[in-house]
């Protein structure tokens, strides 16, 4: 059995007083199964900057297919 990688997305954390509990969270899906952290980072900054707020965490979820061969 093997595990094959199907499918990704990214959650972004946001955090500044404008946000009802100080944070905002923001998902993009269809992330590209190839995408490096370092660009994933840099996408959570400039969607921070545009914001005006300051990015706290990146959570990358990834969906899995098993073969039963």
């Amino acid at each position: 059995m093997n595990f094959t990688l199907a499918d990704q997305s990214i959650q972004y954390t946001f955090k500044a007083e404008k946000y009802d509990k100080g944070q905002m969270q923001r998902s993009l899906q269809n992330v590209k199964l190839d995408a490096s952290p370092e660009s994933l980072v840099k996408v959570g900054q400039a969607i921070s900057k545009l914001q005006g707020d300051e990015l706290a965490a990146l959570t990358l979820v990834q969906k899995h297919n098993l073969t039963l061969a």
